[in-house]
């Protein structure tokens, strides 16, 4: 009698694993063998980051198609497996900066002894004009300091401010606001500067990045940097007059997004994604890393974000091609050009391959490597896209993964280019960490088993909803971008895993509001200005409330106990 109620209980056992989506049609050996070699290739510096339309782009996409080809996918793009599209950017041409001091002293030999170059946002174009200089170039009447106090008119004038400002030793100076390179260009240009040379007298400052692709809106007037090696200071700029040229041209740029299809002859395709490109070494921007002055720049190789989703995509196409799960067809899509704004997955909603009313939904993974070891939790975002969700995902249990949902079926990532054509979307994300957008982010620091987890967990939707009518779409309450656009910011990293009331500081930017008034991380934010913030959507909305040179009232918990902070925006 006993054996039989341990067979039993085995064979229910047996079937309580087939339902949980853990029964899976390749061991999970060979699985985190191949998660490991597809990450660890793709996240390789030979591929130098997968910036979009790059020779590592290049790289990374003939490694999927070879793998789409490999497994026996269907090509499905409008060139075999590829679509490309293109991007235009700004590219520098030629640039000049060139000083003449009228009292006799040449100065120019110091200059092309120098770092110098056009900050990413000058206007092209030309300007030579007598030299204004603003020491640091703030203006904060609040803490008794004015640069331009003294100064008659900067009118029509070329203003030099030097890097930094006056406590530059005290990381929580409430100067730091003031002293961010935009702000003191800002300042100079609505005081009527005709161009401004922002220079450096410190040697312990961090310099500014030369960017061979600069980004739109340009400032209204050229603008130029000047490195320490020049060693130039207030009196090099007495009766001196600067040329500044800088000369820009239009490039185009093509990305290329990889789509491999399985064609079950059903009426309903799912389709599933995950963006491949990176940073490259940051020529487009998003970096959150600060580089030491002179030190050359850095491969972002972007392990997590998003060489992790594409080698869990790659996986899951293997995977559904060896499923017994027949009754819809699949389109697995390798996006690029999400890092500059979605650009891939918009382009294929544009322009898609397939009729975009047969899809059922769409499974997205970005950033599905880094599981905490500790939390063992994930989010899954898109929850209230489809009244089915409420009933098919509660019941999906995975060992050792919890999953925090997220009703928005809007954000940072690309199925949000999805959720915007009616269609239901769910966003996988293993949750943010301090080397997001750095090049520290490499593959040895990935959690296989919890990316194996999330496709566990993702096999089991589809494996749920295989035989299913298709699904009904919900609109949801839409939520700011993950990345933002306000006038002002506070400069922290959420913990977008915290489940509790609040928003959770993982991280803080240096020179930011936040930082500056003193937030570090662990501190949870329950109010900013008049605002409660119970949730991420208050903080958002209260950011977009807020002016720029305000105070506000920060309250926060730390250890426990309510501490409040003065932030200046």
């Amino acid at each position: 009698m006993k054996s039989i109620h341990i067979k039993l209980f085995a064979l229910a056992l047996l079937c309580f694993q087939n339902l949980s989506g853990q029964n899976l049609p390749k061991p999970e050996e060979e699985i985190l063998r191949s998660l490991e070699h597809n990450i660890s290739y793709l996240a390789d510096d030979h591929l130098e980051g997968r910036l979009v339309g790059s020779r590592g782009e290049k790289l990374a996409y003939e490694f999927i198609i070879e793998n789409f080809q490999t497994i026996n996918l269907l090509p499905k793009g409008e060139q075999g497996f590829i679509q490309a599209f293109t991007l235009n950017k700004v590219a520098l041409k030629s640039s000049l900066l060139a000083l003449d001091n009228k009292a006799g002293k040449q100065i120019f030999d110091k200059v092309n002894q120098a770092r110098n170059y056009p900050l990413p946002f000058s206007k092209p174009g030309q300007v030579e004009e007598k030299c204004i200089w603003a020491g640091f170039g703030i203006e904060a009447t609040e803490l008794n300091h004015n640069d331009y106090a003294l100064l008659k008119s900067v009118k029509g004038k070329i203003v030099v401010v030097k890097m930094g400002h006056p406590e530059i030793d005290n990381p929580h100076s409430k100067f730091g606001t003031y002293a961010t390179l935009e702000a003191k260009v800002d300042l100079a240009i609505s005081k009527g500067a005709a161009g401004v040379i922002v220079i450096n007298t410190n040697a312990t400052i961090l310099e500014p990045d030369f960017k061979p692709l600069v980004k739109a809106p340009f400032k209204s007037v050229p603008v130029y940097f000047l490195g320490k090696e020049a060693n130039l200071d207030s009196v090099n700029f007495v009766n001196t007059k600067a040329k500044i040229v800088v000369d820009t041209m239009s490039i185009a740029m093509q990305g290329h997004n990889v789509i491999g299809y399985i064609n079950n002859k059903s009426k309903n395709t799912i389709v599933i994604g995950a963006h491949y490109d990176h940073l490259g070494y940051n020529e487009l921007g998003g970096s959150t890393y600060r580089k030491r002055q002179n030190e050359k720049p850095q491969i972002h190789n972007g392990a997590d974000d998003n060489a992790s989703g594409t080698a869990a995509l790659m996986e899951m196409a293997e995977l559904l091609q060896k499923s017994p799960y027949r009754e819809q067809n699949y389109l697995f899509i390798a996006f690029s050009g999400e890092e500059e704004g979605l650009l891939g997955s918009r382009y294929f909603v544009e322009h898609p391959t397939i009729n975009l009313n047969q899809i059922n939904y769409m499974l997205n993974m970005d950033m599905v490597g880094r599981i905490d070891t500790t939390k063992n939790m994930m989010s899954l975002s898109g929850t209230g896209t489809s009244p089915r969700w409420d009933s098919i995902l509660p019941s999906i249990e995975i060992p050792n993964l919890k999953v925090k949902y997220d009703p928005s079926g809007t954000g940072a990532s690309d199925h949000t280019s999805f959720y915007n054509l009616g269609i239901p979307v769910l966003h996988f994300f293993s949750g943010q960490h301090s080397d997001y957008h750095k090049p520290s982010d490499d593959w040895e620091l990935i959690n296989f088993k919890g990316t194996l987890s999330i496709l566990k967990y993702m096999y089991a939707i589809v494996g749920k909803l295989d035989k299913q009518p298709k699904l009904t779409f919900t609109k949801t309450k839409e939520t700011q971008s993950r990345s933002g656009s306000f006038k002002v910011t506070l400069g922290i990293m959420p913990d977008y895993l915290y489940e509790g009331k609040g928003v959770k500081v993982d991280g803080t930017s240096d020179g930011k509001p936040g930082a500056v008034a003193g937030v570090i991380r662990g501190d949870i934010i329950i109010q900013l200005d008049a605002y409660p913030i119970h949730s991420m959507d208050d903080y958002m909305q209260t950011l977009g409330k807020l002016e720029k040179g305000s105070k506000s009232k920060l309250k926060l918990l730390r250890g426990g106990k309510e501490l409040e902070l003065e932030v200046q925006f």
